[in-house]
């Protein structure tokens, strides 16, 4: 399992090291993220990747950070681009789009820039010793991913992962995913398919901020929301969302931040949702009371949530200081010897 995720960590970071290019003044897609935008198949989730700050500055920061093992991880992204002479600055763009239907994810993720051969690919998957199959969908080079990785869950919802793939789509361009999504990806390419984003998907995800790390739209499956009318009368003003969009930020000095807009249809329930998500945030924040340190601290962190509301929409703000991180991570004290 370890190894796989890796194979797909790495791909995914590599795709991270194209220079950081300025959006002052627009808030649209880079043309080529646009370009692969529309090679994506039908995704109830679109995002992309600030590919030049992941790399170049997220990732020398990350290396000295000793929480979770990321230090860890930096290295062996280093490693893994020594070892398989993979240049990752000649990376642009990184787009992602993920299905949501029948309540079981599959997707893809497309990067371009990434000059690839037959040889270079096997180098990397090699790399952490993944084992696949080599064979071609309509003169496109692919890989199957051997794995046993039991797929993860969220509530009713769960990722496929028991069949996937890494296509060289030629160009400079990569996609890695479920196969299924991959041969759809192949398909647009060709123009065999239709793309399945639609302009005003690209238009709401258009509406982030685009100086973020990370941007996304969410639209929400009718399975998703009925199966929050389905939990009671507390998540019935969470049904009422149609779509979910924001951005996730890294700061100079690893503080997070999470801001959402939650799209409702009428200003009724964006008000509903709104003292619903308030209350709920209170009520949490009142079983944390009683003067445990380690509840203190997830009050502290309850205290940097958000929300408001604005016509039709619920925005709702998350913000991690680098020194409530630290509290954290902090260890206890070793408790006296009496």
């Amino acid at each position: 399992m370890k190894k796989y995720l890796l194979t797909a960590l790495m791909l995914l970071l590599t795709a991270g090291a194209a220079p950081a290019q300025s959006t002052e003044g627009s808030a649209k897609p880079s043309k080529a993220e646009d370009e692969l935008f529309r090679l994506l198949p039908a995704s109830d989730l679109i995002a992309t990747v600030d590919a030049g700050r992941a790399f170049n500055e997220l990732l020398p920061q990350l290396a000295n950070l000793s929480v979770g093992g990321v230090d860890k991880l930096a290295m062996q992204v280093r490693d893994f681009t020594t070892q398989t002479g993979i240049d990752p600055t000649k990376v642009g763009s990184l787009v992602i789009g993920l299905n949501l239907s029948g309540l079981q994810a599959t997707g893809t993720i497309i990067v371009s820039g990434l000059e690839m051969d037959a040889a270079g690919a096997e180098k990397a998957l090699g790399h952490f010793k993944t084992e696949f199959k080599a064979s071609e969908y309509k003169g496109i080079r692919l890989y199957n991913l051997v794995s046993q990785v039991k797929a993860p869950t969220a509530g009713p919802l769960s990722v496929k992962t028991d069949e996937t793939a890494l296509a060289l789509l030629g160009g400079g361009r990569i996609a890695f995913g479920d196969l299924s999504a991959v041969k759809n990806v192949i398909d647009i390419s060709a123009g065999t398919a239709k793309g399945g984003i639609s302009d005003a998907m690209i238009a709401t995800f258009n509406e982030t901020d685009p100086s973020r790390l990370l941007r996304f739209a969410l639209r929400i499956p009718e399975e998703l929301r009925q199966e929050a009318t389905s939990q009671g009368d507390l998540f019935k003003s969470v049904a009422t969302i149609k779509m979910i969009l924001g951005t996730f930020d890294v700061a100079a000095d690893l503080g997070l931040s999470l801001d959402t807009v939650m799209r409702t249809s009428t200003a009724a329930e964006a008000s509903e949702l709104e003292t619903g998500l308030k209350g709920l945030v209170g009520l949490v924040r009142g079983f944390l009371g009683g003067g445990d340190p380690k509840m203190d601290l997830f009050g502290k962190l309850l205290d940097q949530v958000k929300v408001g509301s604005n016509s039709a929409d619920v925005t709702l703000s998350i913000a991690l200081p680098r020194s409530l991180m630290n509290e954290f991570t902090k260890k206890p004290e070793p408790a006296e010897k009496k």
